[in-house]
């Protein structure tokens, strides 16, 4: 018997720009990160290593469902122009171990996925059935807002 829930939260959009130019907002998300959801985020730093690689650490700061999050992690995969992972640290990795952000060329457009997963202890899901359906909404507005904020972003560059 299993003790955790597992949840993937997935949101796509079509952005009517080339994948390497979603690649080169996430290259420079530092600067970007903010403009990318200026309601919600307040910063991003690449702390040790070089931008999109494998190994590289993060802080960011972000508030969601109006409290604010403090980030730390590891870019855990790469794949050029197509894949960015980050796997977070305890605690924040104790319910959100990983976020991914996909990039697929359609044509001369490029679809954009984000893919947030949670995981939730049976009995933390028992208990706690209110806050765990709080903290699953606010993040599937929180990936619906940054989708179409990056739309609009790199459509009008």
């Amino acid at each position: 018997m299993e003790i955790y829930k597992e949840f993937i939260l997935k949101h796509s959009i079509e952005i009517m720009v080339p994948s390497e130019k979603l690649w080169d907002f996430f290259y420079n998300i530092e600067n970007n990160y903010i403009l990318w959801h200026p309601k919600d985020h307040i910063q991003f730093k690449w702390k040790k290593g070089n931008p999109l690689e494998v190994g590289s650490t993060i802080y960011s700061e972000q508030t969601m469902g109006g409290e604010t999050g403090k980030l730390k992690g590891v870019c855990s995969e790469i794949i050029p122009y197509r894949k960015i992972a980050f796997n977070f640290d305890f605690p924040t990795s104790f319910m959100c171990p990983r976020i991914e952000w996909l990039i697929e060329p359609k044509g001369k457009n490029s679809i954009f996925t984000a893919l947030t997963y949670y995981r939730f202890g049976k009995l933390f899901l028992r208990l706690n059935k209110d806050k765990v359906d709080h903290i699953l909404e606010t993040t599937e507005e929180h990936m619906k807002e940054e989708g179409k904020n990056l739309k609009r972003i790199l459509e009008n560059l």
